[in-house]
């Protein structure tokens, strides 16, 4: 089984609950195993969480108030994207850089990406990207192809402007 925590003390398996899809959504991307089901019932969720060994995000108050919760959950406090994301830098200290060690994940089914050859991308994607981009990565679960295209430079600098905002709030 996976250890909840990193040698660093930061949590490396997350479920995020129903009311926070997006951020579910930008830690895939980030490479963080993170569980996310838009139904699913707290009774269910909490059996997941433990039997799982993940770390529970939460908008849910009352949620978090379980007992058996204690010691493997936060308390997500914002609505907007980017505050969660440095809510979760500063208080769980998770890397929001890119890192290939963790691998990528698929951001619609969590699965794990796998590299796959322009060749076999070609027919998958548009003309334009296929002249565009050798790199290419598929998820096994769902088949979608990924490649770094422009929009990977705008997330690369939003979590860089999130990182830095967060510096800045500490000096």
């Amino acid at each position: 089984m996976t250890m909840l925590h990193q040698a660093s003390g930061s949590p490396t398996r997350f479920m995020a609950d129903a009311m926070l899809g997006r951020l579910a959504r930008w830690l895939r991307i980030l490479g963080y195993d993170t569980a996310y089901e838009k139904d699913i019932a707290d009774i269910v969720l909490i059996e997941r969480v433990i039997e799982e060994n993940r770390w529970l995000l939460t908008r849910d108050g009352y949620l978090v108030q379980r007992r058996v919760l204690r010691g493997r959950h936060t308390l997500i406090l914002r609505d907007d994207l980017e505050e969660q994301l440095r809510q979760l830098h500063h208080d769980l200290k998770i890397d929001l850089d890119v890192n290939h060690q963790r691998g990528h994940r698929c951001a619609d089914c969590n699965a794990l990406l796998l590299s796959i050859s322009h060749d076999d991308a070609v027919p998958l994607v548009s003309r334009f990207v296929a002249q565009q981009h050798q790199e290419f990565l598929q998820c096994p679960r769902c088949h979608r192809v990924f490649w770094p295209g422009t929009h990977w430079d705008d997330l690369l600098k939003r979590l860089a402007a999130i990182k830095e905002s967060d510096l800045g709030d500490r000096i």
